[in-house]
């Protein structure tokens, strides 16, 4: 019998197997937020260019990731270490969850009855620019749920005799939820499923004959 050969199984079946073998490699109940701020008031916002630093708007962004299968989804919860919490800042990958001044304890990410509410990190990233007589930690960003406080102090990088006076900015801070790539694939296979059916219903019956 001459038997009729349909390639696209293959290909469907390759498909399947990477969402299966993607689905078992990542954490189950792993999340992912991207993050970015939108700066109202920030040396990074006007620059200062007395000490070569240029305006960056876009210099509070990065991303967050924890395991949620804990999460109720009742009520106020939060989640930190014990949920291999992991934060990044994408202008620079050395500032990391490890420097919050509150470290383990925080950072934290927060949720009300379910509904991702941000997170809670206070990021000392050069402590070496602090000033104890004005009770500042040095360079530091806080992110509080959706709002930002940033610290710079521009005068440490000027001569010594000069009073150092660290300045303050602020902001808003906006999450989107990063798709797992499993749920991506998910997806591919629907669409290519319903697009074998279609061709299928559209094209011809062929007979199939049998030899002598």
């Amino acid at each position: 019998m001459k038997h009729q050969h349909f390639p696209w199984l293959k290909s469907l079946s390759a498909i399947a197997f990477a969402s299966i073998t993607l689905g078992s490699m990542s954490a189950a109940g792993a999340a992912t937020y991207q993050f970015q701020a939108t700066l109202s008031e920030s040396l990074f916002l006007t620059g200062a260019p007395e000490i070569d630093i240029e305006p960056r708007p876009d210099f509070y962004r990065g991303l967050i990731s924890f395991d949620d299968t804990s999460l109720t989804g009742v009520g106020a919860e939060s989640l930190g270490a014990e949920a291999n919490l992991k934060v990044s800042l994408a202008e620079d990958p050395r500032v990391d969850q490890t420097i919050d001044i509150r470290f383990p304890d925080f950072p934290q990410v927060n949720f009300q009855d379910g509904e991702f509410l941000g997170i809670d990190w206070y990021a000392v990233y050069h402590p070496f620019t602090a000033v104890p007589e004005q009770n500042y930690p040095g360079d530091f960003v806080r992110i509080s749920g959706t709002e930002l406080t940033d610290g710079f102090d521009p005068t440490f990088y000027t001569p010594e005799d000069e009073p150092r006076s660290p300045v303050l900015g602020f902001g808003t801070v906006a999450y989107t939820a990063v798709p797992e790539p499993v749920s991506i694939i998910g997806l591919v296979i629907a669409a290519l499923g319903t697009g074998v059916l279609l061709r299928r219903k559209s094209e011809p019956e062929v007979a199939i004959s049998q030899d002598a």
